[in-house]
């Protein structure tokens, strides 16, 4: 059995390199699918192919069409994970990809490990642009949650969505993101009522045609986002098992999150031990256990600017 890396790819001539070099492993097949980028994405990856031993192709998706697309073309009996091209990761994801069982499937932040042809059986990656990690997590389940930073965004705020379009098409692409999400999150309008709270007026014409379009619900009662939270604190490893450094800890939620379950703190301070408590500028609540392992953590987000408060807990 190999490793199978894999990704899909649009306008990110600037960081594809090294993104690559970041993530490359000699044990590795790097399956990457562009989706006709525009900016010399396709002719760098051309340059680059030979030096990195990359399997490329070009077809016309979205993100999670992409990924699905580029999955079915690894390796068969390859173990597989996603990356995105405009991330630099560390040496954490490298360990975890390392002890993942073969067996199993291993979910953190923007990585999930699963052997291809069980991940296919499931459904793989489903059609939407945004939330589709959601959406998919939620539908095709995890053994094992790590809690930590494997990655650093190389594109922070408004740039990293106004790459892929510009114009009137931008709106329209901010426009059909929304509806994604919300179908992505398996938001009903109850979750839609806390989650956008005075806002959620506006949201309503979003709402009403995500349903036309139809939402993927997989947590029953619960909409996606908290049944994928429920499981990670229950599937939850300590990183020190497989060797990774305290300072790449990071277990985070959003303020919806923490609202909806509100046992978070108890259950996440029984399992682990030196926790500090950050809410940040991008309303997400952030677990770690130094302010080392807070800077890594800001290095993941997409805000460009993500102020933080220490909270009691």
């Amino acid at each position: 059995m190999e490793y199978c890396i894999y990704g899909t790819v649009f306008n990110n001539v600037s960081t594809i390199e090294e993104s690559i070099k970041s993530f490359w492993r000699p044990d590795a097949v790097i399956v990457i699918t562009d989706n006709f980028s525009t900016d010399g994405t396709w002719e760098k990856l051309q340059e680059l192919r030979k030096e990195y031993n990359l399997v490329l192709y070009r077809y016309k998706s979205n993100r999670g069409q992409g990924r699905n697309y580029s999955l079915r073309h690894c390796p068969e009996n390859s173990f597989t994970t996603y990356v995105d091209l405009d991330t630099r990761y560390n040496e954490a994801f490298h360990k975890l990809l390392e002890w993942a069982p073969k067996d199993k499937i291993t979910h953190t932040y923007a990585f999930f490990g699963i052997k291809k042809e069980e991940f296919l059986k499931r459904g793989g990656w489903g059609e939407l642009n945004v939330n589709e990690d959601v959406e998919t997590f939620a539908r095709v389940g995890f053994d094992y949650f790590i809690p930590v930073i494997i990655k650093e965004n190389l594109f922070k705020g408004e740039k990293r969505e106004k790459r892929y379009s510009k114009g009137l098409n931008y709106y329209i692409r901010r426009f059909n993101n929304i509806i994604d999400g919300i179908r992505g999150n398996g938001f009903y309008w109850k979750e839609i009522s806390v989650y956008y709270k005075e806002k959620k007026y506006l949201v309503l014409p979003f709402y009403l045609i995500a349903r036309m379009k139809g939402i993927y619900r997989h947590g029953g009662e619960v909409d996606n986002k908290i049944l994928i939270v429920r499981n990670e604190l229950e599937k939850i490893i300590d990183p020190k098992e497989i060797g990774i450094d305290d300072s790449y800890f990071l277990f985070g939620v959003s303020n919806y999150e923490y609202e909806m379950i509100r046992n978070v703190d108890e259950i996440i301070k029984r399992k682990f031990s030196g926790l500090r408590k950050f809410l940040c500028k991008d309303r997400i609540i952030r677990f770690v256990k130094s302010e080392e392992g807070l800077k890594k953590a800001l290095l993941a987000s997409n805000l460009k600017n993500a102020v933080c408060k220490e909270m009691q807990s």
